[in-house]
């Protein structure tokens, strides 16, 4: 199956909608990324969901942590200094599903998502095998940059 890249306003719309809806966060497009060299030693969440199926591959989100946290707050609606390090992880999650259903929903054939998986802390290398192709979009929401990262496999052969 030829697949072609998911146009990047599609993506920012998506994620905007699941940030304005579930955390009343507004989010736009940016042209930083978390990923960059020098935020690489703070500490920073990756939440990732695999597709299985016509399409094969994986969404993930990059954030520093302090967002997730805030994340996490405006998810459970308490206060920032309630939130704890597993209510970020399960929030991150949670987005990650959300934001890669949403990005299933729109890809071509039949797939399957996966349950998601949180990995945090400092100096995170994330990284899926047999990946042919990756897109990532930039966005910033409460001045803090995060990404949605699309990664494309090829099919094994049956």
């Amino acid at each position: 199956m030829d697949i072609q890249p998911i146009e990047p306003t599609h993506v920012v719309e998506l994620v905007q909608a699941i940030f304005d809806n579930m955390l009343q966060m507004p989010c736009e497009p940016s042209d930083s990324s978390p990923q960059s060299e020098a935020s690489l030693s703070e500490d920073r969440l990756v939440g990732c969901v695999q597709i299985q199926g016509d399409w094969v591959g994986a969404v993930e989100i990059h954030t520093p942590l302090d967002l997730g946290r805030k994340a996490a707050s405006a998810m459970l609606m308490v206060p920032g200094e309630d939130v704890s390090m597993e209510d970020v992880q399960d929030t991150i999650a949670e987005l990650s599903n959300m934001v890669g259903g949403s990005i299933k929903a729109i890809l071509p054939g039949q797939s399957t998502l996966s349950l998601p998986s949180v990995a945090s802390g400092a100096g995170l290398d994330f990284k899926l095998a047999n990946v042919v192709h990756t897109q990532s979009v930039g966005l910033r929401s409460d001045n803090t940059d995060f990404s949605i990262a699309i990664r494309h496999q090829e099919p094994q052969p049956q």
